[in-house]
């Protein structure tokens, strides 16, 4: 695999974990002012999301991503290129840190290393 293809792996992964940021903020945005006593239904939320911009940006980085997931596709074999989508699972939780103030257990760190050698060693 060339340096230019890791390359376009790892720039989906940030593009999909951009989009899963976006659906954070959005669901905050929902919930934001409710208690759990006073939580929205379904049809309530989706109403509420409908006015959110943070959905829209959501729904066009996926968008871009799935785009550009079809342009990667064409050029490296699944079974090369879809490892990659697990750095999501690596870049979504330290994103969420930083920006959303969580926090993650020793567990999830090991786990992490673990995946980043599996990629490492399937790049290979």
């Amino acid at each position: 695999m060339s340096y230019i293809q890791v390359l376009q792996l790892i720039s989906f992964a940030f593009l999909m974990s951009g989009g899963q940021v976006l659906f954070k903020k959005t669901a905050l945005s929902i919930s934001a002012g409710l208690n759990n006593e006073n939580s929205l239904g379904l049809i309530e939320g989706i109403l509420k999301a409908a006015t959110i911009p943070w959905l829209y940006m959501a729904l066009f980085t996926y968008g871009i991503a799935t785009l550009f997931w079809l342009y990667i596709l064409q050029r490296i074999p699944l079974t090369l290129a879809y490892p990659f989508s697990a750095l999501a699972m690596i870049i979504v939780p330290i994103l969420a840190i930083f920006l959303f103030g969580e926090k993650l257990n020793w567990s999830y760190w090991i786990g992490i290393i673990f995946i980043f050698i599996g990629i490492t060693i399937i790049a290979r």
